[in-house]
């Protein structure tokens, strides 16, 4: 059996088994053999309501070329950890399968349980019981919009960075597109391939979806933001800018409360009840909104991205460090070891705040970073400005607010500056290592990645450095994952 041919089949009786579990009345009938189980259109739904999209200690959280890491701590990370952040060409050994592709990795949370999922509803809902066709294309149209998610968190960790000019050759990622627990064919499609998909199911998926009314439902808004996402991806930043317009405009349509958090408030001790600190146990923040309440995020996607063996060891790199001004509230993180407070961090270096999970979804800060990036290089630059400056007024003093003038008239310059505030407001969520992705295949600003990482002794002196060989932005499947699956062809 193929290891794709497993993974579907495992999420078939998955899928059994969690929608049994989740549902009451319709299932104390026996269903007879033979027949569906999903039946309903409200079946269908309820499948895609409990299938949240989660990632388990995904690969691009420790890439990002805003990290550093402490000795002797990194020694004594797990194996596969320590190989993402060094960079290496073998993250697995050649017995094992990627976590990527392994059933211990948190139930649905690997790419081929959540295609089987999202394909079932896709290829099955028109043809259910008793919901209108407005609702099934709606229930359908989900589920396409999260297999494109899902086809791009994919192709982000097993294909190289896009290139227009090589993506009808470059490989991509196989064809999931079917249900079906017999499928053998795993031959990669080109990267054109994909991605022409991946703007397909969204762009015929977005009539029929509707307003922001739940933080984990797909709506116009949450589709708008990812289709910009695959054209940064792409470095078609006009494309990304028309969906960018767009995605604002849904802002005003949502159902729930949308709205920047300004951390003049929420991150100031003195701020009384409303301020998030002090924090308690490993870092949490004591009143910081779950995040079904929090009023940035758009569409969640958890991140399980640490261990209890590593909240002393990843921090932010002294260069990260120096991007922020001195009254910037995001630069609150703890400049003392999480299980020594009495040990202060050498040259600067500051660890991010220590939590199991994170959201790793599209937020509103995010998406005021790609407008402004998409607005000043498509030569919008007051439009840029505007966009840049309403998130750094809620993150940073009135007077450190502004984008400096000899910056805000200068495009390259202000493209830069929006590059580096990406990084000071994403910083350890994955969202680096996809800027690195698109800004490696682009003339004028490869020269923002640093394609080298370092670990520190607890004295400051540097211990190892990893160089990024462009090969390497793309994971290799392993020999079990090739080895048993037809046609799949080894990353270089």
């Amino acid at each position: 059996m193929t290891t794709f041919k497993k993974y579907m089949l495992g999420s078939a009786f998955a899928l059994v088994l969690l929608f049994q579990f989740s549902c009451k009345k319709e299932f104390l009938e026996i269903v007879p053999k033979g027949q569906k189980v999903l039946k309903t259109t409200n079946d269908y739904e309820q499948v895609l309501n409990i299938s949240n999209i989660q990632t388990f200690l995904p690969a691009n959280i420790y890439m990002g070329d805003e990290m550093a890491a402490m000795e002797p701590f990194f020694n004594e990370l797990p194996t596969r950890m320590q190989r993402l952040f060094k960079y290496a060409d073998r993250i697995y050994d050649a017995g094992a399968t990627p976590d990527e592709f392994s059933s211990a990795s948190s139930n649905e949370a690997i790419y081929i349980r959540r295609l089987y999922v999202f394909n079932k509803v896709i290829n099955n809902v028109m043809d259910s019981e008793g919901g209108t066709e407005a609702q099934k294309m709606a229930v359908r149209s989900e589920a396409r919009v999260l297999r494109a998610i899902c086809n791009f968190m994919f192709l982000s960790d097993y294909s190289k960075p896009y290139n227009a000019v090589t993506a009808a050759t470059d490989l991509g990622i196989p064809d999931i597109t079917k249900s079906d627990v017999n499928q053998t064919n795993f031959v990669r499609l080109s990267q054109k391939e994909n991605y022409d998909l991946m703007i397909k199911d969204i762009t015929e998926s977005i009539p029929n979806l509707g307003v922001l009314t739940h933080r984990r439902k797909i709506s116009k808004l949450t589709a708008y933001v990812f289709l910009a996402r695959i054209y940064f991806a792409m470095n078609n930043y006009t494309e990304a800018k028309t969906n960018l317009d767009l995605a604002f405009l849904e802002i005003q349509k949502a159902n729930i409360p949308l709205g920047l958090y300004d951390y003049n408030v929420v991150l100031n001790p003195a701020g009384g009840a409303q301020s998030w600190l002090p924090h308690t146990g490993f870092g949490y923040s004591a009143n910081k909104p779950q995040v079904i309440n929090d009023t940035e995020t758009i569409f969640n996607i958890d991140a399980i991205k640490i261990t209890f063996s590593a909240p002393d060891t990843y921090v932010l790199s002294e260069e990260t460090v120096n991007l922020f001004d001195s009254s910037d509230r995001r630069l609150y993180k703890s400049d003392v070891y999480d299980f020594n407070e009495t040990a202060i961090y050498p040259r600067g270096m500051r660890r991010p705040l220590f939590t199991f999970t994170d959201d790793v979804g599209p937020t509103l800060p995010d998406l005021y970073l790609m407008r402004a990036e998409a607005r000043a290089r498509t030569n919008d630059l007051a439009g840029a400005v505007q966009d840049v400056q309403a998130l750094r007024v809620k993150r940073t003093s009135a007077a450190a607010a502004p984008v400096p003038a000899g910056i805000a008239g200068n495009q390259q310059a202000l493209v830069r500056f929006i590059l580096d505030e990406r990084i000071r407001e994403l910083f350890f969520s994955g969202s680096r290592w996809l800027d690195m992705r698109r800004l490696s295949q682009d003339p004028i600003y490869r020269d923002h990645v640093k394609y080298t990482h370092k670990t520190f002794n607890e004295n400051g002196t540097l211990a190892q450095s990893y160089i990024l060989k462009p090969e390497r932005f793309a994971l290799k499947f392993g020999e079990v994952v090739l080895g048993t699956s037809q046609g799949l062809q080894e990353n270089p």
